[in-house]
């Protein structure tokens, strides 16, 4: 009779506390009881909470933390954008099979794979190392390290084991030990047909580019973009990102018309994702990862195509300064908000209907005293919304 309370102990332990964005703006939290393409349902002290799964922002597991690396581990790059970080990475001509922490043992069809860093980061080299990766080539690269300078090989890479990789070099057939390459680049390959619906963070610091993303209560199910199938351990995903196809931070895209008229000498171009003068953006005891930073008589203009149904963003001063300024923001030339920001006042959540908006003008003027001095606005999680 004893056991059954402990058995149900560990099945309740199997499902993950969560916290669940929404993309009207609405936080929930409980338990996860079930995630799958239509919907998310928690259970919280009310009961049952369905969430459609097309309105999902994010969940994170704040019970999942980091998990520090004990060994040395390769980077391996797949054309999705997944980043695993493995301890073995081994190929044949159509397969590669590399082995996780956390995952296990993987079988990934070669052609998915985009490059595979075996040396561990070093900025000596790393900004060399991202160029090749940026490189354009229809030959496979191998990447050797000289002391401080990175060179590279062009040919065909042929099958992977622990010790040798096989290179074709102008026709030849040349074994390379693996212990003197710094890593391999794959020929540029098409990106395989797939939608990402999310982007998934694991404790191990991998990233996952996910087709699908489910929770059957004891496991999450992933499979990627690049069709891989996974079965991810409770243990091992901290955050799942479903923003993508669905909002826009205006600090992730470029201003089509930037202006600002200096009061006095001093100039404040208009800062991504920090205050004007670096800190982190926050209000109170709440910060912000994005946002926009802004002086007065700063003008900002962006394309946002008719593509989105919402402008959201919370808005204020820098806790920091005493300023004031009026703010207005436009459609497509018409008044969709025209109000001010004081110092010492709560900052305030704008939500604006953009349905059909093809740009998007905001304009930071001088408050009620026509002085600059102080005048830091604060656009914090600034995002279009489909």
């Amino acid at each position: 009779m004893t056991a059954w309370p402990a058995l149900l102990i560990i099945i309740a332990a199997a499902a993950p506390p969560v916290e669940v964005s929404m993309l009207n703006g609405d936080q929930h939290v409980g338990t996860l009881e079930k995630l799958a393409a239509d919907e998310a349902v928690l259970k919280t002290p009310a009961g049952s909470n369905r969430l459609p799964a097309a309105e999902l922002l994010s969940i994170r597991v704040p019970s999942v933390t980091t998990v520090p690396a004990t060994v040395s581990l390769f980077e391996v790059l797949l054309t999705d954008s997944t980043l695993l970080r493995v301890t073995k990475y081994q190929t044949t001509t159509s397969e590669a099979m590399v082995t996780h922490p956390q995952l296990g043992d993987l079988k990934l069809p070669l052609a998915t794979i985009q490059s595979v860093r075996f040396a561990p980061p070093d900025s000596k080299v790393d900004g060399t190392w991202k160029q090749l990766l940026t490189r354009s080539s229809k030959k496979d690269q191998v990447a050797v390290r000289k002391n401080d300078v990175l060179d590279h090989l062009d040919g065909v890479i042929g099958s992977v084991d622990e010790t040798t990789i096989k290179f074709q070099l102008d026709g030849d057939d040349i074994p390379v030990k693996r212990e003197r390459v710094f890593g391999l680049i794959y020929a540029k390959r098409d990106t395989i047909p797939g939608k990402t619906t999310a982007s998934i963070d694991l404790a191990t610091g991998d990233r996952l580019a996910a087709r699908s993303v489910s929770w059957d209560g004891e496991n999450w199910k992933v499979k990627l973009a690049a069709g891989t199938d996974f079965t991810v351990p409770a243990t091992s995903i901290q955050y799942v990102d479903y923003t993508q196809g669905k909002i826009a931070y205006l600090s992730n895209m470029e201003p089509r018309d930037i202006k600002y008229t200096p009061f006095f000498d001093l100039s404040w171009d208009y800062r991504r994702d920090k205050c004007l003068d670096g800190r982190p953006i926050s209000f109170g005891n709440k910060s912000y990862s994005k946002g926009l930073s802004l002086h007065s008589l700063t003008v900002l203009r962006y394309r946002s195509g008719g593509d989105y149904r919402r402008f959201q963003t919370v808005m204020g001063i820098d806790e920091h300064f005493s300023g004031n300024v009026d703010v207005t923001i436009k459609g497509d030339g018409r008044v969709l908000f025209k109000g001010s920001a004081r110092a010492g006042q709560p900052p305030q959540n704008l939500d604006l209907d953009i349905t059909g908006v093809v740009e998007l003008e905001i304009t930071v003027g001088f408050g009620e005293d026509e002085l600059d001095i102080g005048d830091r606005l604060i656009l914090a999680d600034a995002k279009l919304v489909k």
